[in-house]
């Protein structure tokens, strides 16, 4: 075991890291999204998987080298503000939050459709009431105070993950003893060609989304330059292969027209391949469902404080009103909470799943090309802390293309609103230049912010963690910090 200059123990080896990627990534997004690839690819859309899961683990590299340069910063504007000063750092940081903000009323669509399948001749009207009425009771527990949330979620972080072991066993011993049925399912395999690559891309990449949490707590890292690297690639290795088997799994449970029209897409693949195995589909149907709500309810717990939590932040340094820094009793960014609740419940009334997805993906792409940049500028001026990794120049501009990609791929009304919206943001910042040295302190708070949470999923992941961590990760929760706006849940 070894310490930094500032004290911190090293006592992350690579084993550690790797399950932070895993428990990072894997979350209730493949719920969302298992289906969307196939209205664009067809049976095709396991490639897309594949594809998003290289993609997701080069743009990672990226969050290495800013983390092993600079691992007591953490954030992605924070190291675009190192690396290129408070604009680059507000706009990286303004794309960011407009990304996770346009995705709050993703998860409530999503739960609503699973759990609607308990409610007989459940309509589009009740669906919607249904994701309202989630929005209402998860606001309503955070409000009730950051110890509230964090209980209630740490208490579904393994049930999530059950389900689509169940679902992967369940494909395999149907491709064995149903072989005529999966072959015809997955024929032809690209009935639409490949036009719709990109766009079907788009979409899962959302699934991979939280692998920039696993390189956090890179100052607690052994050798981080080697360690993190390594964990990086073995941890996406294991992510994409998860999603690339529940992917076949949807593929060869059902004909890819059946599943492109599906809003319940892992609990209707497993009613098929049990019905296909000769036993009670309706089993599945209930496994999967009730999986896919307590997974999502996990997640938009998380999630919802995260984001309440980044917008206390601005407030407090002067980029949102003033009301957004007010605390309750409880510790808990009220003000911001009720905000975001009622923009919630208007995507809920207003959106898709698609198009928020769409638009959320949009806006991360600018956040990777962010950090990617950063990354370069960081190799060039500190040659001593490269990550071992060959071509790694090549491979970090690889990651910018790959942000620039991924945000090209929006329809065309995303592009233009997206635009206007950093644009927006950047008259906002200049509106407010005065205040440039408050905005490099509100990039230091987002930063602790950042290793807070790092320290918290370091202690989900690895259960023996020293008694005088865990006593500081208490005395966090005590003052009310405890989450930030880059997970979405403790795992995925």
């Amino acid at each position: 075991m070894s310490r930094t200059n500032s004290g911190v123990q090293r006592d992350l080896g690579q084993f550690d890291c790797t399950l932070l990627v895993v428990g990072a990534v894997i979350g209730a997004d493949v719920y969302v999204v298992a289906a969307m690839g196939s209205s664009f690819l067809g049976p095709a859309q396991i490639v897309a998987w594949l594809a998003a899961g290289a993609f997701a683990a080069i743009i990672a590299l990226a969050f290495v080298q800013c983390a092993t340069v600079a691992p007591d910063v953490g954030g992605t504007y924070a190291y675009a503000r190192k690396a290129f000063g408070p604009l680059a750092g507000f706009v990286a940081g303004w794309a960011l939050y407009l990304g996770e903000w346009i995705a709050l009323p993703v998860f409530p669509l999503a739960f609503a459709n699973y759990l609607g399948y308990f409610i007989p001749g459940a309509d589009a009207a009740v669906l919607r009431g249904l994701a309202i009425a989630f929005v209402l009771a998860i606001t309503a527990i955070n409000l009730a105070g950051v110890r509230a949330g964090a209980r209630i979620n740490d208490a579904l972080t393994i049930a999530k993950l059950v389900p689509l072991g169940l679902l992967i066993a369940a494909a395999g011993l149907f491709v064995l003893r149903r072989p005529d049925l999966a072959i015809a399912h997955v024929t032809p395999f690209a009935p639409q060609g490949w036009a719709g690559f990109g766009p079907a891309v788009l979409l899962i990449f959302w699934a991979y989304a939280g692998f920039e949490l696993a390189v956090l707590p890179a100052s607690e890292v052994r050798k981080p330059a080697l360690t993190l690297p390594r964990s990086l690639i073995s941890g996406m290795v294991i992510v994409t292969a998860v999603y690339l088997l529940v992917s076949g799994a949807v593929i060869v449970a059902q004909p890819s027209d059946q599943i492109a029209s599906s809003t319940r897409p892992l609990a209707e693949a497993m009613g098929a391949i049990l019905s296909g195995l000769g036993w009670p589909g309706e089993i599945g149907v209930v496994l999967m469902s009730i999986g896919a709500v307590v997974s999502i309810a996990g997640v938009y717990d998380v999630f919802t404080l995260g984001i309440a939590r980044l917008s206390f932040a601005m407030a407090r340094d002067g980029f949102l009103p003033t009301p957004f820094a007010r605390l309750s009793r409880g510790g808990t960014p009220w003000v911001g909470l009720a905000f975001q609740c009622v923009c919630a419940v208007a995507g809920t009334l207003l959106g898709d799943i698609r198009s928020l997805i769409d638009a959320a993906v949009f806006f991360l792409g600018i956040a990777y090309l962010a950090t990617a940049l950063a990354a370069l500028r960081f190799v060039a001026a500190d040659r001593e802390h490269r990550i071992q990794v060959p071509f790694l120049r090549l491979l970090l501009g690889l990651a910018g293309a790959i942000g620039v990609y991924l945000s090209l791929q929006a329809p065309l009304p995303v592009l233009a609103g997206g635009a206007l919206a950093i644009a927006l943001g950047v008259a906002l910042f200049a509106f407010r230049r005065g205040a440039w040295h408050d905005a490099a302190g509100l990039l230091d708070i987002a930063a602790e912010r950042e290793r807070e949470l790092a320290g918290l999923a370091v202690r989900f992941s690895r259960p023996c963690v020293p008694r005088g961590r865990e006593r500081r990760a208490e005395a966090n929760d005590d003052r009310g910090v405890r989450c930030s706006y880059l997970m979405r849940d403790a795992g995925g």
